[in-house]
């Protein structure tokens, strides 16, 4: 608990109201880009032209700084902890993860890692969005190999099982390739799931428990400003509840306390529906309805919006 305390002290943001206070600030210069030519905004030198075409809330979410949205993710954590309740965590996941994918929804190709954070609440709306029963199998071997092969187990696994044999005969190609011992347990078992081996699994999951802290591209890379992260892994809670997705019955021994202590909760209230961390307000309260009720209608309109500017910009290179 010390190390706790120590590391959230250290944090950026201690309480959601800085957090609300961040992303205000972020859409009000939002605002006032857009009546100066869209100045100062991301990608604005090949995309401003096109700008008008997105309103201003859309604008808000591509400009979304990364410390503000995993600073929901790191105080959930926090409070879950303190108060012994981990519908925080899990309530904490479902803001994060949610405007993460708004947030890169201008990115081509799926989000593999926002797809296993829907595993932890269930999040479907959120995960078909990332993971559309039409997504190809992925053949670029200019992606790094870890990711190469984990998106394309993971849709084995999760949308089209039918991909299973050309997914192990990549895996067996390019697993040879993998150099880092947390990325080669990650995809064992992914491997494992899908090859329905109990073994593989149950061994690999420990190895990633063990390995967690190592893994620059998920302690100190994708959830580099949520720094409780390097001590509670939320990435593993997501690929725990992977297994429950398979036709074998895996069981695995969770040694973190924290994940043990999630898992615990989501088996003892199968029926809990996660919410927003926190409601937003003001001229955030647009937020409470696009996050929840209106996720998917929003999300799909500024889809089409992204892919048609992309299409425009692109024509005229």
């Amino acid at each position: 608990m010390k190390k706790i305390e120590k590391n959230f002290i250290n944090a950026i943001y201690q309480n959601f109201d800085g957090i609300q206070q961040s992303l205000k600030e972020s859409l009000n210069r939002v605002r006032t880009a857009s009546g100066n030519g869209y100045r100062n905004l991301f990608n604005s030198n090949a995309w401003g032209r096109q700008y008008h075409k997105l309103s201003i809330e859309e604008l808000f979410f591509m400009n979304l700084n990364n410390d503000a949205i995993l600073a929901i993710l790191n105080v959930s954590i926090y409070h879950a902890i303190v108060q012994n309740d981990y519908r925080h965590l899990l309530n904490g996941v479902f803001t994060y993860s949610r405007l993460r994918s708004l947030q890169r929804a201008y990115i081509p190709g799926p989000g593999d890692w926002i797809v296993v954070e829907s595993l932890i609440n269930n999040d479907i709306a959120l995960r078909e969005i990332e993971y559309p029963k039409s997504l190809d199998f992925n053949t670029n071997v200019f992606y790094d190999t870890t990711l190469l092969l984990s998106g394309n187990l993971l849709r084995t696994i999760l949308i089209n099982p039918d991909l299973k044999t050309l997914t192990l005969e990549q895996y067996s190609k390019f697993i040879g390739e993998v150099s880092s011992k947390f990325d080669k347990a990650f995809l064992h078992y992914l491997f494992g799931l899908i090859t329905e081996d109990y073994t593989l699994c149950q061994t690999n999951f420990a190895e990633m428990e063990q390995l967690y802290s190592r893994c620059q591209w998920l302690s100190s890379g994708w959830y580099r400003d949520a720094n409780l992260n390097k001590s509670v892994p939320i990435f593993l809670l997501g690929l725990y509840q992977l297994k429950n997705t398979v036709n074998i019955a895996v069981e695995i021994e969770l040694e973190n306390e924290f994940l043990n202590n999630t898992n615990r909760f989501i088996l003892d209230n199968p029926n809990y529906t996660p919410q927003i961390f926190n409601y937003f307000d003001g001229e955030l309260g647009f937020l409470n309805e696009t996050l929840t009720n209106n996720f998917v209608p929003f999300y799909q309109d500024y889809k089409i919006k992204l892919d048609e500017i992309k299409i425009v910009t692109q024509g005229k290179r």
